[in-house]
């Protein structure tokens, strides 16, 4: 088996394990430390920065099983 197939494969088997595990959760009403501590591996703050007059930070956050998830824009 080749090195991409074989990556590919373990990736396909992680983003399995990570819908299964999301599953349980999808009617959840508040998130607690055992579920945070099941789905995310870490959350990334960035520094403050102003831009035109306004505060942003950049937050990522880096899932069990699939890595980060990027965000969809309109």
């Amino acid at each position: 088996m080749t090195l991409s197939l074989r990556r590919s494969n373990e990736q396909e088997s992680d983003v399995r394990t990570f819908i299964r595990e999301i599953r349980q959760y999808a009617t959840i009403q508040e998130l607690d430390e055992g579920i945070l501590n099941r789905l995310i591996s870490r959350i990334l703050v960035g520094e403050v920065k102003k831009i035109d007059g306004e505060k942003f930070q950049e937050i990522k956050i880096i899932y069990n099983f699939v890595g980060e998830i990027p965000a969809v824009t309109e």
